[in-house]
């Protein structure tokens, strides 16, 4: 039954996967010994891994901190690894400052069961919270680790996955042509090995990096694939950061009204169950962009001013300097002088997180 949970979970199909996963954990349960309590342990963690891929983080901790226990009281560092790492990534895609040590009790617990593969797995995610946190070197030397660990012990998809995660900091840095020499490699490999969740992410990065260079067409079918194959594995909460962008590329395609009818509906629904808030600020963004086109310029400002406050809300500094920028260009488009912290403000994120190019604002047209 485990191993079925394996297969079921690497193939996306993550209902079944979970009911592998606790008909495997009742099984155990049923049975006496330090070996049968272990691998109940191990069933509780895996329940949690794919409620996590659901995006259902609430569950996805509860699951995690009942493994946890059970590792504990089992002795087993399999079992605390995969619960802690579950808390871990949870804990980060909820802002809460527990990932980091959650994640490195993760990575210690696997060091101590001598399991190479998921050591590769938790450096990338240790990268993945170091980004989160605007550690952006660190992310990609974590990266770049996680990568080394990953091609010793052959697993390519997870040296893919570790390209794919330094990808999202070159785009975010402005740096599109490396970044997408990155993820164009890893989608070979994301296609070969059929593992559609990997596949859906390359593909929403690559249609990032064609909408910051202006490939739009381009840009709208890769996130519409991207938003497929998610939609396939059933982790729909992965899906509102691409709505978000498909958003962005109708704003950048002339339609300001198609981009605010998205993503008002979108703000209208946002919660933390549903994997939207975590979008706000991007979306209040596109929100004041569109208006600004528009020539709607007060109400433009309560959204981006919105913008900002969401971001600083969630600890998301680049966000929010992207945010600043959208209000010195409003200011400027006023005629009113742009406070000068505003502006050290957003220019010294951005040499901190070191941002060679940003994509310009939409201003109304003339």
């Amino acid at each position: 039954m485990l191993k079925l949970w394996n297969v079921e979970a690497k193939l996306g199909k993550y209902e079944r996967a979970k009911e592998w996963a606790e008909q495997g954990r009742a099984a155990f349960k049923a049975l006496q010994g330090t070996e049968a309590a272990r691998q109940a342990a191990r069933a509780s963690a895996w329940v949690a891994i794919v409620l996590r891929a659901e995006g259902r983080k609430s569950e996805a901790v509860d699951w995690a901190e009942q493994a946890l226990a059970e590792a504990e009281a089992a002795d087993d560092p399999e079992a605390t690894g995969e619960a802690c790492f579950v808390m871990g990534v949870a804990f980060s895609e909820l802002g809460k400052p527990e990932a980091q040590q959650f994640m490195q009790r993760s990575l210690e617990a696997f060091e101590r069961s001598g399991n190479l593969v998921r050591q590769a797995g938790v450096l990338s995610d240790l990268g993945v919270i170091s980004r989160s946190e605007g550690r952006w070197d660190d992310a990609l030397s974590f990266y770049e680790r996680a990568r080394d660990a990953a091609l010793k012990i052959g697993s390519t998809v997870n040296a893919a996955l570790a390209r794919i995660n330094a990808a999202e900091v070159l785009t975010d840095r402005g740096e599109w042509t490396e970044a997408e020499t990155l993820l164009l490699e890893a989608l070979r490999v994301c296609k070969a090995s059929q593992y559609r969740s990997y596949l859906a992410c390359c593909l929403w990065l690559l249609g990032r990096v064609s909408l910051r260079v202006g490939r739009l067409d381009e840009a709208l079918n890769r996130l519409e694939e991207a938003k497929a194959n998610y939609l396939e594995v059933g982790a729909e909460n992965e899906v509102p950061p691409i709505d978000a962008r498909i958003a962005e590329c109708r704003l950048a395609m002339g339609n300001p009204d198609g981009a605010l009818e998205l993503v008002r509906g979108m703000l209208g629904r946002a919660s933390e169950s549903n994997g939207m808030a975590r979008v706000v600020p991007l979306l209040e963004r596109i929100q004041g962009h569109a208006l600004l086109q528009r020539g709607d310029l007060w109400s433009a400002r309560d959204a981006l001013e919105a913008s900002l406050e969401a971001a600083r809300e969630r600890r998301d500094p680049f966000e929010a300097a992207l945010t600043m920028l959208s209000l010195i260009e409003l200011d400027r488009l006023e005629g009113v002088e742009p406070t000068l912290e505003m502006v050290n403000e957003s220019r010294s994120l951005l040499a901190n997180f070191k941002v060679r190019a940003v994509a310009p604002v939409p201003l109304p047209p003339k």
